[in-house]
C-alpha cells in the first residue's frame, strides 16, 4: 500500500478544487441507456418535471473529517417510466421516455466523481482523491462514508428536427446515508432533491439533464446544516477529546555511531524490517523494541485488528495494532511474544539535505521484500499541516510504513507518500517521510519511566 501525489507528463499536480461549467462525466450506458418506447401517434402531455430550489453548499472553514464515496442506487419508476420524448418547435410528446436496465442497479463512479468534486470544492478532506498516487483508492483514511438511493427520476427530452441533438431536462431525489467507520453506524439519514436543464441542444441530453440533476441533489445535501455539523464539526469534537495516555516502549536511541560500512549497516537493519500483511493488502514496517513493537503507516492497517508481519528469512509473526492516528498516518503494532531485532531511532533534524539515506521496504509484491534503495535527502516541508522530510531515494506502492535510515542506521523518517509522472506511473524523486520524532509523539509512545 502506498499514498501518492500524481503529476502530469510536464508539471507537479497539486490538489484543487475542479472549476465549476467543468464538463460533466456521461452515465455509462451499460448503466443508464434511456429508451423511446413506441407508444401511439396521438400527442402525449409532457411529464412533471419538478423544479428545485438551489441551494449552496455552506463552506468549511478550518478543516473537517475525510469523506470518501461508498455506493449509489438506483430505485427505477414504476414500469420504468420516467417522462416523455418530445419534438418539434412546441416540444410534443409523441413517446414514452423508459429507462432500459433493471432495478437496483449502481451508477458506479460516474454520479460519485461528481459528488466527491462537490465536497473539494466546498473544503471537506476527500479521501480517494485522484490527484494522489501511491495510494489504495480508497486508503482507508476516510471516517465517513457518503452513500445514497436515487429515486423519483423524472425526465423529458425533446429532439431537435432533422438532427440527432435535443434538449432535456430532469429531476431527482436523492435518500442519502452517512455512515461513520469509528461508530461502525450509519449517522445521518436525509433526503435531498435536484434539477437539470440543458443549456442548448446537444448529444446525449437526457444523460447530462439527469447529471446536471444529481449534482444540484448533492450541492443541497452540502446545503444541509446537519451534514456540515457532522462531518466539518468532527475536528473540533475530537479536539476536545483527552489525549490517550502514553505507551512504554523500550526503543533504543542511536546516541553513538559505531564504524561500520554501509554493507554491514543494511545487512543489519533489514533483519528489523517487515512485510505487513492486511487482508489482501500488503506494506512495510519495522522493529522499534526488541519484545515486538512495531511502527507502520495507519493506512496500511485501515481499519484491522490484527496482522501479519514476514521477516527477511521469511518466519511470519502475528501482530495485533494497539494504536492509530490518522492524522499523522502512523501505526503501533505489538508482535506476538518474542525476543526481535529492531532498529536504533536517531533525530530527523540532525540529518543536513545531501546527506545520504536508505529506504527498505516491500515495493510492489512481497517477493520483493527487504528491497533496499539508496538516495540523499532533500530537504524539508509540509504536507496537509504536517512536517515531512523529503528524499530522491525510490519507493513505491509497498513502501509505505518502512524506515528511512541515516548513514549509521538508525531510523530518521517513515516513507508515506511520493510523486508519480501520470500515466507513465515514472517516479519523479519527490518522495515524504514521516519524521521519526512526529511518529513517537502521535502515537503517545515513550521511554518506559517516562510520563
Amino acid at each position: 500500500m502506498f499514498k501518492t501525489a500524481t503529476a502530469s507528463a510536464h508539471a507537479l499536480l497539486s490538489r484543487k478544487p475542479a472549476a465549476r461549467g467543468r464538463a460533466l462525466p456521461l452515465l455509462p450506458l451499460a448503466l443508464l441507456l434511456l429508451a423511446a418506447r413506441c407508444a401511439s401517434t396521438a400527442s402525449l402531455e409532457r411529464a412533471p418535471v419538478k423544479q428545485v430550489e438551489q441551494r449552496e453548499p455552506i463552506p468549511v472553514h478550518g478543516g473537517s473529517a475525510t469523506v470518501e464515496f461508498g455506493k449509489l442506487l438506483l430505485k427505477l419508476p414504476a414500469e420504468n417510466v420516467i417522462g416523455t420524448v418530445q419534438s418539434g418547435r412546441s416540444c410534443v410528446g409523441h413517446a414514452r421516455l423508459t429507462w432500459k436496465t433493471g432495478r437496483g442497479i449502481s451508477v458506479g463512479e460516474a454520479f460519485g466523481e461528481l459528488l466527491l468534486n462537490e465536497l473539494s470544492e466546498a473544503g471537506y478532506a476527500v479521501a480517494g482523491d485522484p490527484n494522489k498516487l501511491f495510494e489504495d483508492a480508497r486508503a482507508g483514511r476516510a471516517e465517513y462514508v457518503v452513500a445514497g438511493v436515487i429515486r423519483d427520476v423524472s425526465a423529458n427530452v425533446c429532439h431537435a428536427r432533422g438532427g440527432s441533438r435535443s434538449r432535456a431536462e430532469a429531476s431527482l431525489a436523492v435518500d442519502w446515508q452517512i455512515f461513520s467507520h469509528q461508530t461502525k453506524a450509519v449517522e445521518l439519514k436525509t433526503t435531498t432533491e435536484g434539477f437539470g436543464r440543458t443549456s442548448s441542444a446537444q448529444e446525449g441530453a437526457s444523460a447530462e439533464a439527469i447529471s446536471l440533476a444529481f449534482l444540484s441533489a448533492a450541492r443541497n445535501l452540502l446545503a444541509e446544516r446537519r451534514f456540515h455539523e457532522l462531518i466539518a464539526g468532527h475536528e473540533q469534537k475530537d479536539a476536545r477529546l483527552p489525549a490517550p495516555p502514553p505507551i512504554p516502549v523500550a526503543y533504543n536511541l542511536a546516541r553513538t555511531v559505531s564504524p561500520r560500512s554501509v554493507e554491514a549497516m543494511v545487512s543489519d537493519s533489514r533483519m528489523g524490517v517487515v512485510t505487513v500483511f492486511v487482508a489482501r493488502t500488503m506494506g512495510s514496517g519495522f522493529l522499534i523494541s526488541p519484545d515486538g513493537y512495531l511502527l507502520t503507516n495507519e493506512h496500511v492497517v485501515e481499519n484491522a485488528r490484527y496482522v501479519k508481519a514476514r521477516f527477511v528469512t521469511g518466519r511470519e509473526a502475528q501482530g495485533e495494532v494497539v494504536r492509530v492516528d490518522r492524522a499523522r498516518d502512523v501505526a503501533l503494532i505489538k508482535l506476538e511474544a518474542d525476543v526481535y531485532r529492531s532498529l536504533p531511532l536517531g533525530e530527523s533534524s540532525r540529518v543536513a539535505p545531501g546527506s545520504e539515506v536508505f529506504a527498505i521496504g516491500t515495493p510492489l509484491d512481497e517477493e520483493r521484500g527487504q528491497t533496499v534503495t539508496k538516495g540523499i535527502l532533500s530537504g524539508y516541508g509540509e504536507e496537509e499541516g504536517q512536517r515531512i522530510l523529503r528524499s530522491d531515494v525510490a519507493v513505491h506502492e509497498g513502501n509505505s510504513g518502512g524506515p528511512l535510515l541515516d548513514r549509521s542506521g538508525a531510523v530518521v523518517g517513515m516513507c508515506v507518500s511520493g510523486f508519480l509522472l501520470m500515466p507513465e506511473g515514472v517516479g519523479v524523486g519527490l518522495n515524504s517521510f514521516i519524521p521519526i520524532e512526529d511518529a513517537l509523539a502521535a502515537l503517545g509512545i515513550r521511554p518506559p519511566g517516562q510520563r
